[in-house]
């Protein structure tokens, strides 16, 4: 059965289909790097806009580092465990665990969505060209 996207913006479709096609794959640790990406990105996402909307306050730095570092870090190990640390973007994703890990603003850590969302995509393309 042929996967049908959803939206019809290039990127988004474009996006979904690899999904599709990685997790589709039969490869498991493929199928869980792609989820626990998706959340990872998404939590970053969610984050950044709520802090630069103002629905956030500063003292809430460590509460968000926390779970965003524990979130990349989440990722760093179900990779490292299933032979998927040589793959582009895994330095990536180590450096930005790093990273999140000692932000000591929520600027510094709302900058990192961005950075986040582009390992995201480093890695998928990985996944699916299995290098």
């Amino acid at each position: 059965m042929k996967y049908q996207a959803t939206t019809t913006n290039p990127h988004g479709r474009d996006e979904e289909l690899q999904w599709a096609r990685i997790l589709s794959s039969g490869d498991p640790a493929k199928g869980m790097t792609l989820v626990l990406g998706q959340k990872l990105c998404t939590a970053f996402h969610e984050f950044e806009p709520a802090w630069r909307a103002g629905a956030l306050n500063e003292q809430r730095l460590p509460y968000f580092r926390e779970r965003l570092t524990r979130r990349t870090r989440r990722v760093v190990a179900m990779m490292r465990a299933n032979g998927l640390d040589t793959i582009k973007g895994f330095a990536e994703l180590e450096a930005l665990a790093r990273q999140a890990e000692v932000a000591q603003t929520m600027d510094e850590l709302a900058s990192l969505a961005e950075k986040a969302h582009a390992i995201n995509h480093t890695i998928c393309d990985a996944l699916e060209a299995n290098v």
